[in-house]
């Protein structure tokens, strides 16, 4: 069995390893030249907390049968081959894990000196090397990796200004997201509700426009948002761009499977909603699942779309549908506070309502929502 896995990341390494392990022939194609670490810890070269270089993840295990700097451009289901920028490589299977991609920005002086579009790994390197030079930095964004941005560029003494239209964290309850912002602004961050207008200056980021006002920066951490990042192929996609995978991973084309960013879960047996999944958890999970299947397995996937975050002292833990995101797909769910107790949580909300009355189906159940946050010692 003929096991062609496309990307390197999360999803990718998980898949060929699973592959691997089940005495396929794999052929793993990663576009560029080396491994890079989980885009989680990117972050951490800002402060020093993690350095640069080689992923920890064994290179010398999947060495044998991988080859680096093929990019794949299109997939031919047809034929069962992939074209790369090396030639074709033949199939019996794929996984494709390519990950995600962001669309070019398109504010106001987006070229200016000082304006670091963090598209990618060489992005945050760029921006680790220069960061400490900063007294005033702006940061774009509500979510975890904009937060997790801003606290570590404040804690090195930097005035930070973060500007995200909705307010941070959207996929939490309005309570917790309340104590994450009080807990941000003691920190020092200035927290603006409006969007980005523009980077104002003569050739180098002086000052950022946000809903008309003028607001003093040094740099712009602009985080443009991902889509999914599939390859030219001959398979239905979902509401997101990214391939429509059922719990087996499995698309709608013989023998081509997805896990990772690139992939859009199908929420329910039934239902014509999807979204992807874009957790390092979810793509490691994703990939272990398609890689035995692609090697003529039937695991299935388990997937709760959970996540950890640390922010300012707090972890923050949720996972499954919030009743946002509920409503968005159509589904009623009853939200339900429980008072803190004890000394290290703070508050803990959950949500629950299956898909259906008759859909008992384990992405059903994901729809049980369990939001708390600790205190950290």
């Amino acid at each position: 069995m003929r096991v062609v896995v496309v990307g390197g990341g999360v999803a990718g390494l998980a898949a060929a390893s699973e592959a691997h392990s089940l005495g396929a022939e794999v052929t793993l194609l990663e576009s560029s030249e080396s491994y890079l670490p989980p885009k989680s810890g990117w972050p951490s070269l800002l402060s020093g907390e993690a350095q640069p270089g080689p992923s920890e993840r064994i290179d010398h295990e999947l060495r044998e049968f991988s080859k680096m700097g093929s990019l794949v451009a299109e997939v031919n289901v047809a034929e069962r081959t992939a074209r790369t920028s090396r030639g074709p490589v033949e199939y019996d299977s794929i996984v494709i894990a390519t990950g995600s991609t962001h669309a070019d920005p398109t504010f106001r002086g987006s070229g200016k000196k000082n304006v670091f579009i963090m598209r990618g790994y060489p992005d945050y390197l760029r921006l680790a090397n220069e960061v400490r030079g900063f007294a005033r930095v702006c940061v774009t964004g509500g979510g975890p990796l904009s937060l997790s941005i801003a606290e570590k560029v404040s804690s090195m003494g930097a005035k930070v200004l973060l500007l995200s239209p909705t307010g941070l964290l959207g996929q939490l309850s309005e309570v917790v997201r309340r104590e994450v912002e009080r807990r941000a602004k003691e920190a020092g961050l200035v927290l603006l509700r409006s969007p980005l207008d523009g980077v104002a200056g003569v050739e180098r980021v002086e000052a950022v426009v946000a809903s008309g006002s003028v607001h003093a920066s040094e740099a712009l951490i602009f985080l443009p948002a991902p889509r999914p990042n599939p390859p030219r192929l001959a398979v239905e996609v979902g509401l997101n761009g990214g391939i429509l995978v059922d719990d087996r991973m499995r698309s709608s084309s013989p023998a081509v499977y997805a896990a990772g960013d690139c992939a859009e879960v199908r929420l329910g047996s039934t239902s014509s909603s999807s979204s992807p999944m874009m957790y390092q958890s979810a793509a490691r999970a994703m990939g272990r699942v398609a890689g035995a299947n692609a090697a003529g397995g039937s695991a299935v996937a388990r997937l709760a779309s959970a996540a950890s975050h640390t922010f300012f002292g707090y972890e923050v833990c949720y996972g499954g549908l919030s009743p946002a995101e509920g409503t968005r797909l159509g589904i009623r769910l009853l939200e339900v506070s429980t008072p803190a107790r004890g000394a290290d949580l703070a508050y803990q909300e959950s949500s629950f309502g299956p898909l259906s009355p008759t859909d008992l189906s384990p992405i059903a159940l994901a729809a049980k929502t369990c939001l708390l946050m600790r205190k950290q010692s």
